[in-house]
């Protein structure tokens, strides 16, 4: 009879190494499965805040200078770029918006300042970046976002001349 029970014992043993085995697998399944899971959603939620700054500080600095002369197109660092100016006492300020050196940048100056590209200060990086009139009161801007996604987004103005 004292063979029966140590036996049952060794069972009993290997029965819950077996148990605890197990829970400890699917524990470490459940843990790389929600890892990988935050991750997933981090990257989603890190490529929609890029698309919503760009497209928030590009509609809302349009808006903010959206006056008969506030808005302009030009050629600046080998692209196209918003040119906003603004008078205040009497000295005119422009504030550029364009595509530098992988980043969307801004660069408020003085309408005499001699400044370069690089003066801007990065807003977001970016794979490219253009804007250009579609008509009078209509500007569209373009830009591929660190994924290589394009985007375009259609700016109202209340501009009723050409802008380029």
């Amino acid at each position: 009879m004292l063979r029966l029970h140590t036996q049952t014992r060794k069972i009993d043993t290997v029965f819950i190494v077996c148990l605890f085995m197990l829970f400890a697998m699917t524990s470490c399944i459940l843990i790389l499965i929600g890892a990988k899971q935050y991750h997933t959603t981090a990257d989603a939620m890190n490529h929609n805040y890029e698309v919503r700054t760009v497209s928030s500080y590009l509609t809302e600095k349009v808006h903010q200078y959206d006056t008969s002369t506030g808005i302009a197109i030009t050629d600046f660092a080998g692209g196209h770029a918003l040119a906003l100016s603004d008078t205040a006492e009497e000295q005119t300020y422009i504030t550029y918006i364009y595509y530098y050196d992988g980043a969307l940048r801004e660069l408020f100056v003085g309408e005499e300042a001699v400044f370069t590209p690089e003066s801007g200060q990065s807003i977001i990086p970016l794979d490219s970046f253009d804007v250009e009139p579609v008509h009078a009161g209509l500007i569209r801007a373009t830009y591929t976002d660190t994924e290589g996604i394009s985007h375009t987004l259609y700016l109202g103005t209340h501009e009723k001349e050409d802008l380029s």
